[in-house]
This record gives C-alpha cells, sequence and structure tokens, in this order.
C-alpha cells in the first residue's frame, strides 16, 4: 500500500536500511571525521548528547550513502530530532522577549492552536534521513540523485513514520527543494541560516571585517590553536565554553555536548576544533568544524568565555578564524541561523531553510494536518522571519 502511494515516477527500490554492524560496514570513509563519527553512533549506539534520543542507522543507495534516525519523541529531546522542539518549545521559550504584552498573550494562543495541529500530523514521529545529529546537516554529493529511492525504502521499512529532510536550502543544494517537491514532498519553513561561499571565488571582505581584522591585529592576548595543538586534556574546557554559550547563554533546548562527547571527537577527530588560548594556556574560545565531501562545512559547536568582558571581543575574533579557513580552504560553510544583521554584516549569504516533509503514505488526518502545518508557516512565518532578519 505505502508503494502505490508514491509519486510514480520513483524508480523502483534500491535503496537499503542497514543497522548496527551492517551499518558499520556500509559506510565508506576513512577512520576520522564524518565516517568515523556516525560507525561510532551507529555500532556502539553512541549518543552525541543526552537531549538527542533515536534509533540510528544507515540508508545507501548505489554509491550514496547517509545517516539516518528515527524518532518518537521524548519530551526532552532537542530540536535536530525532534519538530515539535522546533516550532512549540523554542518559540514558548521567546516568548518572555517580547516587549509588547498583547502580541505575547497573541502568541501564546497561537502556539496552543499549532500544538494541537503538529499533534493531530504526530509530528513527533517521524523517520529522518541525511541526519547526523547536529543542528545543520550539510547537503552531501549525490543526495539529489537518491530522493526517490531512499524515499520509498524509508516508507516501506517505517510505514507509520513522516520521512523528514532537514536543512533544505538554495544555497547549500540548488534545485534540491524543486527535486522533493516533483517527489511529492510538502516544504515546511525552518529558519533563516547564513552561508559563506569561497568555492569558487574568494569570500568578500566587507568594512565591518576589515575593522575587525585591524582592532585584532595587534592583539597579544590570545594566540590562535589548531587542531593538532588540541589535547584531550582540554575536552572539560571545551565542554564548558559550549555550555556557557549555547545552554546558559542561549538556550537549554539546544543539543547538551558534554565531556565525554568532545573527548571522542577529538580522539576520533570527527570535529575539527580551532581556539584561542590565553597567555596561561586556558581556552578562552572554541569552535568545530563538521566536514562534508571536503568541500561543505558547518560549525555546530562553538563557544567561548561569557564570563569575560565583552569588550574583548571574543565572538567576533573566532569569526574572523571561521571565516579565514572557510576562505583558505574554498569551502562553503553553512554558519547556521541567528545573529542575522552580526553574520550578514560580515558578507553571509542569507537563505530561507525547509523542512521537508514526504507524508502521502500516511492516514488522511495526519496528512491535513501537516498541510495546514505547512500553510501557516509557509505563509506567516516564513514572512516574519525574512522581515525580522533573524
Amino acid at each position: 500500500m505505502a508503494a502505490s502511494t508514491l509519486h510514480t515516477s520513483l524508480p523502483e527500490p534500491s535503496a537499503q536500511v542497514l543497522w548496527s554492524t551492517e551499518a558499520v560496514r556500509a559506510i565508506r570513509g576513512g577512520d576520522c571525521g564524518a565516517p568515523a563519527y556516525w560507525r561510532r553512533v551507529v555500532g556502539e549506539t553512541f549518543r552525541p548528547a543526552m537531549n538527542l534520543n533515536g534509533r540510528a542507522g544507515w540508508v545507501s543507495h548505489g554509491a550514496f550513502g547517509c545517516p539516518i534516525t528515527v524518532h518518537d519523541r521524548r519530551r526532552t529531546d532537542s530540536y535536530p530530532v525532534s519538530l515539535m522542539t522546533q516550532y512549540l518549545d523554542y518559540p514558548r521559550a521567546e516568548l518572555n522577549h517580547f516587549s509588547s504584552g498583547p502580541l505575547r498573550l497573541a502568541a501564546r494562543f497561537g502556539l496552543v492552536a499549532f500544538d494541537a495541529i503538529l499533534r493531530g500530523a504526530m509530528a513527533d514521529r517521524t523517520v529522518q534521513w541525511n541526519s547526523w545529529m547536529f543542528s545543520t546537516n550539510p547537503v552531501p554529493e549525490g543526495l539529489l540523485g537518491s530522493v526517490g529511492a531512499i524515499t520509498r525504502s524509508l516508507v516501506r521499512e517505517f510505514p507509520e513514520h513522516a520521512v523528514v529532510l532537514r536543512n533544505v536550502d538554495e544555497v547549500g543544494a540548488p534545485g534540491l527543494a524543486d527535486q522533493l517537491i516533483q517527489q511529492g514532498y510538502r516544504l515546511l519553513t525552518s529558519r533563516i541560516v547564513h552561508c559563506f561561499d569561497a568555492r569558487q571565488s574568494p569570500l568578500r571582505g566587507t568594512s565591518t571585517l576589515r575593522r575587525d581584522g585591524k582592532e585584532f591585529a595587534g592583539d597579544t592576548r590570545y594566540r590562535w590553536v589548531h587542531p593538532w595543538e588540541i589535547l584531550d586534556s582540554d575536552a572539560a574546557r571545551i565542554a564548558e565554553l559550549y555550555r556557557m554559550l549555547y545552554l546558559e547563554k542561549h538556550s537549554w533546548l539546544n543539543p547538551h555536548y558534554d565531556e565525554a562527547f568532545v573527548r571522542a571527537a577529538i580522539r576520533g577527530r570527527w570535529l575539527e576544533f580551532h581556539g584561542l588560548r590565553d597567555r596561561l594556556g586556558r581556552l578562552v574560545g572554541i569552535w568545530g568544524y563538521f566536514t562534508i565531501d571536503t568541500t561543505i562545512t558547518t560549525v555546530p559547536f562553538i563557544g567561548y568565555d561569557t564570563t569575560l568582558p565583552p569588550e574583548l571581543g571574543l565572538y567576533r575574533q573566532l569569526f574572523l578564524g571561521i571565516h579565514r579557513e572557510v576562505n583558505d580552504r574554498k569551502q562553503l560553510l553553512n554558519y547556521s541561523s541567528g545573529a542575522g544583521e552580526f553574520k550578514r554584516r560580515r558578507g553571509a549569504l542569507p537563505a530561507v531553510e525547509y523542512n521537508a516533509v514526504f507524508d502521502r503514505h500516511l492516514p488522511e488526518r495526519r496528512r491535513m494536518a501537516f498541510r495546514m502545518a505547512g500553510l501557516l508557516l509557509n505563509r506567516l512565518a516564513r514572512p516574519w522571519l525574512e522581515a525580522s532578519g533573524l
């Protein structure tokens, strides 16, 4: 029944859904970076963070393969694995930042209604593909040609789960959104992301970047730390810096990466850590690259010592380092969402990002709920996001 509901142009199913040791054997690549990371996740049921739950596997289609994660929501899950957390819990947490009481009240009632819609869709029951359990999952080469086969296989394997592909945008993957629509997916506005593309030509140096560069050129308080200078003994401090920024300053709904994850990432070189040390050798800022296909990267891990004076400009210094690395390597960086004005003043390309949802195999009531969610997100949330500059 599920197969007959798919778009008639889909090819015969040839993708394989693999688990445990079979998945480990199917993951191509070396003993470091993304392949090593996901072998650890599927082979040892290793969770990157305590609030990133789900069954982890691998789907292969010819020469292409990518991670899959299966979810039946837990209340504590972070947004990389939960549409409910992204669309409900995050907005609720932001309500107190609204200066207008009537606007805050209207938003609260709106979220109550949207909660009912998402519950009707059972949006917490999903199987996600190309899901590395990071806030931003780079789109690798070969994905576009595998949309149909992978979707069909996931529908057959998980007939009661919506099939979800996150992080769909036109800068990171031109043409992917159109391909997904043709294959029967619906697009739900997710957020505005900011990209820096140095693959074809060097990044443009804006006046703001040049000003930052001049300001910190003679700063001798800190020195850059390269990946080979990051030690196991730095793991606790790196986790602390992440916690200061992403959890304590921003939101406890973000992934709770801890010391154990950082130590494993250092040893397995899953993330490429760069940082700033002070004169005593103490790390005061850190970021971690996650790279796919050598040219597409994101920064799921960043932190700095928020107890130090803001006038030190630690975040601006970290960004200068990130910008320099992307330029030198001629990479595409998806720098995720948030701090929109900061990133645009430094040359970022804003792009609307979507969650692509395939629901044609689900009961009509769930499909109707997803349809309503899409209408609200695309007609109301998207214009607001674009106008707000977030």
